[in-house]
């Protein structure tokens, strides 16, 4: 037999991950909302009996507005599961017991499922289980997500269930004469009834929340945290970048001697085009993410980046938005195309535009590399000082594009966005002990091996191009030096030199090719610019050509695949060119008056 399941419950109660344990797939999950929009569905086999589960979107009720909420209420009105299954926080009960109680009333079996009981067992919390069950008339069962046993456990309580007869419609104790879907009765029976189910004995551990959100601890709190990644960053990136050049200088020696019976120009055209660029592309990307992104992540497992939203809601607010889009925000660090997509969390849809068209304002991880690379160039080379001075200019620039972001909201909410704000309710995750194997695996396969591989799958044909654009004449010069010819004026007004504007030019398939790309423009060129000091020293002064160069990577176009994200979420063109015109004139505008001050 097959029998249907379905997983409910508030976001970041860990659905994904039993979902994931449960059927062997691989969603992703995160310590933040929103993760799971449309339903995910998936299989097992239990004895002789086929289990078929869908994970709903994360949800605080039936009766709200927000996308998740309309696609868990027609999923369980047009297709009822056999068993539904209610995952709760075990660390924050009442929250999710308002929501269960709603479902208890609407489907007839249902199982409770208390996740993070490792969380609640951390703080002190203990959980009367056979109080839950009789108030329930449903099983109950904890579970810890990262535990085998524990999993096995759930898929057993599951097919015990399935097999024994429906449970009741209506829960014992709930009063007669009030509709179970009413808010306010509902959390009051779910308060009621977590302080009856839920025993905390004395010297419960400290919450750190009162630092992390505290209303003098929590903004410098945040800084500090973001400074020491920096600072880390830009201490640990140099030796290895330039010990991994060196490795792939002499990879490439080897290659050369390995390809000599080509003909010379096919030679030059995969040595210095492709693996060339390739190869630099490698040496500038890897080091930083190899130690970017796990300190990020960790920040992201605790729920960290939950907690900077809720910092952001009163200034969002303020700017005719909400919380939400600071969450947006952050998820763009990793990857501005994935923060667009995140919006979709947002249920308000003026608030939501704004969020979108914005969200390329904060530097994504294909862009972090240069500007770590800058920082240590102009701030970092002289030593311990000076990399505490780096890590300073990259959280201010941090607070700069926080900043640009808000302005440029309330400018849209008082402009082309103009509507009414709507509520929304903002999950706080409790904090987590990271687990440091996974978050080490994930960070390094999802993020840093991905994001270099896809740089390297475009850097290999884009180091073709810029090799056939350096071969070719235009009045007298190689094609790619007459282009940066004609950008210098252009560039100049901007504080650059025409070999980086065309290089951000030409980096608009993928961030990450950037400062690769001006090498080989500089080569190209004829030029003997081959380290980055040297770049920026072109421009006549290499301290203001370098922030300059930091200024417009942070403010310049999305890349591609950002504005193809934007396009479809969108659905209008209209709104993809001002998501790059926004970015854009910011740098413009920034550099030009960095230019002329300096």
């Amino acid at each position: 037999m097959e029998h249907s399941v379905a997983l409910a419950g508030n976001p970041n109660v860990g659905k994904s991950t039993l979902f994931n344990a449960l059927t062997g797939l691989r969603q992703h999950t995160g310590n933040w909302t929103g993760k799971t929009v449309d339903p995910a569905r998936g299989r097992w086999k239990w004895e002789s009996d086929s289990y078929r589960v869908t994970d709903l979107p994360g949800i605080y009720s039936l009766e709200g507005g927000s996308p998740e909420e309309r696609v868990a209420a027609e999923y369980l009105e047009r297709t009822p599961p056999e068993l539904l299954v209610v995952i709760l926080d075990a660390t924050a009960l009442e929250r999710g017991l308002a929501l269960a109680l709603e479902l208890r009333a609407r489907h007839p079996r249902l199982l409770l499922c208390l996740n993070l009981m490792d969380e609640a067992e951390r703080l002190g919390l203990r959980i009367d289980t056979e109080a839950l069950s009789r108030a329930f008339s449903a099983p109950v069962v904890c579970t810890r997500a990262d535990r085998r046993d524990s999993v096995e456990m759930l898929r057993q309580v599951i097919a015990v269930s399935l097999l024994g007869g429906e449970n009741s419609r209506s829960a014992p104790g709930e009063k007669q004469g009030k509709r179970p879907g009413d808010p306010a009765a509902l959390r009051r029976q779910a308060a009621a009834l977590a302080r009856d189910v839920t025993l905390t004995p004395a010297g419960a551990r400290r919450d750190w929340d009162r630092l992390f959100l505290g209303k003098w601890t929590a903004y410098p709190l945040v800084l500090l945290l973001l400074f020491f990644l920096f600072y880390l960053t830009v201490r640990g990136a140099n030796f290895p970048s330039a010990l991994l050049e060196r490795g792939l200088d002499r990879l490439g020696e080897g290659l050369g001697r390995l390809l000599s019976g080509l003909p010379p120009s096919l030679r030059s055209l995969l040595l210095e085009g492709v693996y060339g660029t390739t190869a630099k592309v490698t040496a500038v990307m890897l080091p930083p993410m190899a130690i970017f992104f796990p300190l990020f992540s960790l920040l992201e497992e605790i729920g960290l980046l939950p907690r900077v939203a809720f910092l952001l809601d009163r200034p969002f607010q303020a700017c005719g938005s909400c919380g939400r889009q600071g969450l947006c925000m952050c998820m763009g660090l990793g990857c501005n195309a994935v923060g667009v997509t995140g919006c979709r969390i947002i249920p308000n849809p003026k608030e939501r535009l704004a969020a979108i068209v914005t969200n390329a304002l904060v530097p994504c991880n294909g862009r972090f590399p240069s500007l770590i690379l800058l920082a240590g160039v102009l701030l970092g080379q002289d030593g311990r000082l000076s990399a505490a001075a780096a890590a300073g200019a990259l959280t201010a620039c941090m607070l700069l594009c926080w900043g640009v972001t808000l302005l440029t909201t309330l400018l849209l909410r008082k402009t082309v966005l103009r509507g009414r704000e709507a509520g929304f309710l903002l999950e706080l995750p409790p904090l987590r002990r990271p687990q440091v194997g996974q978050l080490l695996l994930r960070s390094l396969l999802d993020r840093t091996l991905r994001v270099l591989g896809r740089a390297a799958a475009v850097a290999a044909p884009a180091g073709a191009l810029i090799w056939l654009l350096g071969h070719v004449q235009a009045g007298g010069l190689p094609l790619l030096a007459w282009l940066a010819r004609k950008l210098d004026p252009a560039a100049s007004l901007l504080g650059l030199t025409g070999t980086l504007l065309l290089a951000f030019v030409l980096s608009f398939p993928a961030n990450e090719l950037l400062l690769p790309l001006a090498f080989a423009i500089a080569a190209a060129a004829g030029g003997e610019t081959q380290t980055l000091p040297g770049l920026l020293a072109a421009g006549g002064s290499l301290w203001k050509t370098g922030l300059c160069a930091g200024l417009f990577t942070l403010f310049h176009w999305p890349c591609s695949t950002t504005l193809l994200t934007v396009r479809h979420e969108t659905g209008r063109l209209r709104w993809t060119l001002l998501a790059l015109v926004l970015p854009s004139l910011a740098g413009i505008l920034l550099c030009a008056a960095v230019n002329a001050v300096l």
